[in-house]
């Protein structure tokens, strides 16, 4: 019964049956809960706004210019928006189908350098990792940044192989497409995130020149046609900036660029060893696969073994220079995801195959990680039905502990998502044990992509409430009012989206006015604007209307 199912899904068409699990994965629930401060709503507001102005040369947040970030990325959730409109699901759209592309693209990578198995793999682990799989389903821009940059690695590596069976005009045919398409992926990456798109891959060729003793196999030439695309693709952005704004947007677009490396940003900052937990624990199950696959192995041929290189040089490049960079936020070593997952899938292709075994270095951190991440959310549920445990947990912010005092329904039954999860990697493993190892893998991947779903459906709109909801709530209740909402005491781009800020006019200053603010900064309110009227308070926040 299993090998007659087994011959089905082969018969299937891979690339179809891939796109139609991403897009179970991905798209369904995009809209459930409401889209996260800062991020998610800074980009959604962008795009509302450029959709709003009819300006979409450049981003602008409250109808001012943004310069920290270029426009690929707010460009796509503005075409999603102008035909599902303003919402959450058209913000995280975009994301959703890159989700279903990047499993599309590592497993025709995988395929044409390895071969399928290592594809379906690869895909599949990248879909049901923790981090990989919430980025899918966000409305941030590094999923489709990411993706650019390792296209463009891609096509850098394939100038480093040399096939001596080619005819010499082939070849040459082949590297100028090759030289094209890395440079066009890198300048649309630029285009999405800035230089640091460049800095990165710049970087790992540079390891990859250094470790492999000068034999990167791209000629000068070569080179600086790689470099004149990229600077045309970004240069012809820049122009039209230049024309309507000067020099203005560029001095601020790389002075930010160059606070990112030497301040802690928004206040994210963090040890050293920051990312590295960050990987260990957000890449699961795929980083609890990869021990065996530093190894050298002598089954790969040298095509094989280049791109391993280079996923490996990609590795230690984002994780080196994003733990030397102060800011530290989670989804700056995302593009991480790539090489983690390729690791996992190396391993677990030649595993399939009998030409690697599996051994404690494989069963003690996936049973360890699985177990802390299960324990962390049982553990987290469990603090949540009893409301009277936080206060052992000796919470000095006022703020904080009202927000923990939100009446949210949860039901003992909730464990049940994690017990369950740690059962079936449990059994997923024995199976792997005794033999079965492809079915074993397989249950460990879907349990894993079908546990995140249950917590993104079912938990993550319930704790939502403890941060952002009361305070959503308030300003989606002003949307279709004429007014103005402002916030006092702490950074948002909420009140914007969600209260659907039109363009200023002359008329503001006749409209009714409404002031957020946290309850450790009431006090702090009152005494600069004493004209105010308190609606009500809820959950940490406090709501007030402007006397006129």
């Amino acid at each position: 019964m299993i090998e007659r199912l087994l011959k089905k899904i082969h018969q299937f068409p891979t690339q179809l049956l891939l796109i139609i699990i991403g897009a179970l994965l991905f798209i369904p629930f995009l809209g459930k809960v409401h889209l996260f401060d800062w991020d998610e709503i800074n980009f959604a507001e962008s795009a509302r706004e450029m959709l709003l102005t009819h300006s979409y040369r450049m981003v602008q947040i409250n109808f001012q210019p943004f310069y920290e970030k270029p426009p690929l990325f707010i460009w796509l959730q503005a075409i999603s928006m102008n035909y599902l409109g303003v919402n959450e699901f058209a913000a995280r759209l975009p994301n959703a189908i890159c989700g279903v592309i990047t499993m599309l693209v590592v497993f025709n990578v995988g395929r044409n350098v390895f071969k399928s198995q290592l594809g379906i793999l690869w895909a599949l682990l990248f879909a049901c990792s923790i981090l990989p799989h919430i980025y899918f389903k966000s409305g941030i821009i590094d999923p489709v940044f990411n993706l650019c940059i390792f296209l463009g690695i891609f096509f850098m590596y394939k100038l480093t192989i040399f096939n001596e069976f080619e005819n010499a005009k082939s070849r040459r045919r082949g590297r100028r497409w090759n030289i094209f398409l890395s440079a066009f992926f890198i300048g649309l990456a630029t285009l999405t995130k800035g230089p640091v798109a460049i800095i990165l891959i710049v970087f790992t060729a540079v390891t990859y020149l250094i470790i492999n003793r000068g034999k990167l196999k791209i000629e000068i030439g070569e080179m600086l046609s790689w470099w004149a695309i990229i600077f045309a693709i970004v240069i012809a952005w820049l122009s039209v900036e230049y024309r309507h704004s000067g020099f203005t947007f560029i001095a601020e677009f790389i002075k930010y660029q160059f606070r990112l490396l030497s301040t802690e940003d928004a206040g994210h900052g963090g040890p050293f060893y920051y990312h590295f937990l960050i990987l260990l624990f957000g890449v699961f199950p795929a980083s609890a696969l990869i021990v065996d696959s530093f190894r050298k192995n002598n089954l790969d041929d040298s095509e094989q073994l280049a791109f391993k290189k280079w996923m490996l040089y990609l590795l230690y490049v984002v994780l080196i220079v994003f733990s030397i960079v102060r800011t530290k936020i989670v989804h700056y070593s995302s593009l991480c995801y790539f090489p983690i997952t390729f690791l996992a899938a190396y391993y677990l292709n030649y595993l399939f195959d009998n030409k690697m075994r599996w051994t404690w270095r494989q069963t003690v951190p996936l049973f360890s990680l699985g177990l802390i991440i299960v324990t962390a959310l049982t553990g987290g549920i469990f603090v949540m039905q009893h409301p009277n445990l936080f206060a052992m947990l000796h919470i000095k912010d006022d703020f904080a502990k009202e927000c923990l005092n939100a009446q949210v329904y949860w039901s003992a039954n909730d464990i049940r998502f994690g017990v369950g999860y740690i059962v079936l990697m449990m059994i997923g493993i024995l199976m792997v044990q005794m033999k079965n190892i492809k079915w074993g893998i397989y249950l460990i991947i879907i349990s894993s992509a079908l546990f995140i779903n249950t917590v993104m459906i079912f938990i993550v709109p319930r704790v939502e409430k403890y941060s952002q909801a009361s305070l959503i709530e308030f300003l989606a209740s002003k949307k279709d009012e004429n007014c103005i909402v402002e916030t006092a005491g702490f950074k948002s781009y909420a009140h914007y989206f969600y209260a659907a800020k039109q363009i200023p006019s002359s008329s503001d200053s006749v409209k009714t006015k409404y002031i957020v603010t946290k309850i450790t900064k009431v006090n702090e309110l009152l005494s600069a604007s004493p004209k105010l009227t308190e609606l009500y308070r809820k959950n940490g926040w406090a709501f007030f209307r402007v006397n006129q």
